[in-house]
């Protein structure tokens, strides 16, 4: 039986491109914001992703950006990414990228029950991942910036921030809320401690900026024998690269922030880079996925409770996070008690 979430014409457009219209198609527990199917076609498996304008307005752009990263980066750096298999786009309705399955297991998985050996050897892991991905943009830094600049989306300025920040500022104390992505974010959040958020993105403003994956989570890194493979490309920025340690580093399976917030300021100095850009990287994407996790475990509290629990318990390490980072940053002590008073205040009681 085919599955009914599957737009008949998205299953015929993909099957044509990978040749086997007998694989099944079986969906897939995702933390992104598109759907993904395993199809277990011959001889290998296939993994697709669907991009749907009803679950993500610029569907259109993000699956243009990721197909045409993942062909440059098969081409050129085979094995950091996955091979991209098919493509098809039906405008309006659905985009869809066919691309080879990479591994069952991210690093997220793993760090649940790695022990500290486990732990550092998969750091060291992770960073050779970027290692690599970093040479392939010294080399095609041209190609990437034109792919990276082709829309707005995702640019990290001053205007894409305070979204961010007002955005988590009203789905922390409401998960139903659904603030427009181009609304004015001062008047989205007008409670917020807007003068404290700016002393938090500032280092971020004014810092050098590089290609970046722009989503460098546990979550998209993905086991492939003793390699982690990279994948969700749909995002690929030009900015601070603190931000991809950011979502790295805060990442909550690494244990408890303070214990984490040692070994970031390690990584920090030996990849030569800002530790305040670090930290101000660190505190919006710490707030923005606890709101976030919020979200989610409030959208699957029945529907997934396995699920919705892994997000329950990332949402507190998140805020602790962004309070660690924040301390930081706004160094006068009532400063920073206003700053942690307003956010306490959000915080969900579940």
């Amino acid at each position: 039986m085919p599955n009914p979430d599957i737009p008949d014409n998205l299953r015929a457009a993909v099957t044509a491109g990978l040749g086997d219209a007998s694989a099944p198609w079986r969906p897939m527990v995702t933390d992104g914001r598109h759907l993904l199917w395993l199809v277990e076609s011959r001889p290998h498996p296939v993994v697709v992703k669907g991009y749907l304008p009803d679950i993500d307005i610029y569907y259109a752009h993000r699956w243009r950006r990721e197909e045409r990263a993942l062909d440059l980066l098969h081409r050129y750096v085979p094995g950091l990414a996955p091979e991209p298999l098919a493509a098809a786009h039906a405008p309006g309705q659905w985009a869809a990228l066919a691309m080879q399955q990479v591994g069952h297991r991210s690093l997220a998985d793993s760090l649940a029950t790695a022990s500290e050996s486990e732990e550092a050897r998969s750091l060291r892991t992770a960073l050779e991942a970027y290692r690599r991905f970093q040479a392939v943009t010294e080399r095609f830094g041209p190609m990437l910036r034109a792919l990276a600049y082709q829309s707005d989306l995702d640019r990290i300025t001053r205007r894409t921030l305070e979204r961010r920040y007002a955005s988590a500022f009203v789905r922390l104390p409401d998960p139903t809320a659904s603030p427009a992505p181009t609304a004015s974010p001062r008047r989205t959040a007008s409670d917020a401690p807007w003068d404290l958020v700016d002393t938090l993105i500032k280092p971020l403003l004014n810092s050098p900026r590089r290609i970046v994956h722009n989503g460098f989570s546990p979550l998209n890194l993905i086991w492939n024998d003793d390699r982690l493979v990279v994948i969700d490309w749909e995002t690929l920025a030009v900015a601070p690269p603190e931000i991809d340690f950011a979502d790295l580093l805060t990442f909550p399976a690494w244990g408890p922030p303070d214990r984490s917030a040692q070994q970031a300021a390690t990584v920090i100095a030996d990849q030569r880079l800002r530790l305040d850009t670090f930290w101000a990287a660190a505190a919006e994407r710490s707030l923005t996925y606890a709101a976030t996790a919020h979200v989610r475990c409030h959208r699957l509290r029945t529907s997934n409770r396995p699920l919705a629990g892994t997000y329950r318990q990332r949402l507190p390490r998140y805020l602790d996070w962004f309070h660690l980072a924040a301390a930081e940053l706004i160094r006068d002590h009532a400063t920073r008690e206003r700053l942690h008073a307003a956010v306490a205040a959000l915080r969900p009681s579940t």
